[in-house]
């Protein structure tokens, strides 16, 4: 069998088309949360659930995290706090499906720069930013989020229908050289 008649036989399988269409909607979600990753020095916004790491923890964690837009409220709760962590990295576990990490990727002493994954089992944000003592300079954001799929899924059909339509053309041209 050629390569010609295999393809005809698999592209224009009705079975293939949901198998296509599964496929690219899998990998339009990565593309999508590529292609919405934010850096400030591009002049982006970062993503609404950039979060920042602080020191000390509450109720005997050993930090806790505050929303990049809840920032100026908890610098004016008081109370002593600082933004460079003591550990390289760290990981709170709230449940089964959520939990706060941060890695330290640079340490220059004064300043860190700190990246925090914030998960929970709708979406992951990475957020990463520089920090002093008592300042936060936002670097970056990336966010991967199951509502990405609605937006890949007029792409994933399209391109199975495509797909579907070429194995349809083949396999009419090939009948048509037979006869």
């Amino acid at each position: 069998m050629t390569l010609v008649k295999v393809l005809a036989l698999v592209l224009g399988s009705v079975w293939f088309f949901p198998v296509s269409c599964a496929s690219t909607l899998f990998a339009g979600i990565f593309v999508i949360a590529h292609l919405d990753a934010r850096e400030v020095a591009r002049g982006d916004q970062v993503h609404w659930g950039f979060s920042i790491v602080v020191e000390p923890g509450e109720k005997g964690q050993p930090f806790r995290s505050v929303s990049l837009f809840d920032l100026p409220r908890f610098r004016e709760s008081g109370g002593t706090y600082s933004f460079l962590m003591s550990k390289p990295s760290g990981r709170i576990d709230v449940n089964d499906y959520t939990h706060l990490s941060y890695r330290v990727l640079e340490n220059q002493g004064a300043a860190q720069v700190i990246e925090v994954e914030d998960k929970d089992d709708d979406r992951t944000v990475w957020s990463r930013y520089r920090a002093t003592h008592t300042e936060v300079m936002p670097l970056a954001s990336r966010m991967f989020y199951f509502g990405y799929m609605f937006g890949a899924l007029p792409f994933a059909f399209g391109t199975a229908l495509v797909l579907y339509g070429a194995g349809r053309f083949l396999r009419r041209r090939l009948r048509a050289k037979a006869s």
